[in-house]
């Protein structure tokens, strides 16, 4: 009553009750603006957790590739071993026939 008589209380509750409501809009825009941005971020970061994944199968078959190359580089000094020794051993044994040569012919 003491507000009406100077014209004033129920602009004043209006004003309070407006400001409320604009302060409340307010939050839930701010509200709405963070769920959306968690959205995005969450579709982020699963995008990066894929690329991730990606990026670790590559390196796994890169790994594999280098440890099947050392393995096949690992066989080939093998065999090029063999046929080193194979072929001094056949350097012996030719030797060895032409020492028996000249031996029968002496």
């Amino acid at each position: 009553m003491y507000g009406e008589e100077y014209g004033h209380a129920r602009p004043t509750s209006l004003t309070i009750s407006s400001n409320t409501d604009h302060v409340i809009q307010q939050q839930k825009r701010r509200l709405e603006n963070c769920r959306k941005a968690l959205g995005d971020a969450e579709k982020m970061s699963n995008i990066l957790d894929l690329e991730i994944s990606e990026l670790q199968i590559k390196l796994q078959e890169s790994q594999d590739n280098i440890t099947t190359t050392e393995r096949d580089k690992a066989a080939l000094d093998r065999e090029i071993e063999k046929q080193h020794k194979e072929k001094e051993a056949g350097k012996l044994l030719l030797d060895d026939m032409a020492r028996e040569k000249r031996n029968s012919d002496d």
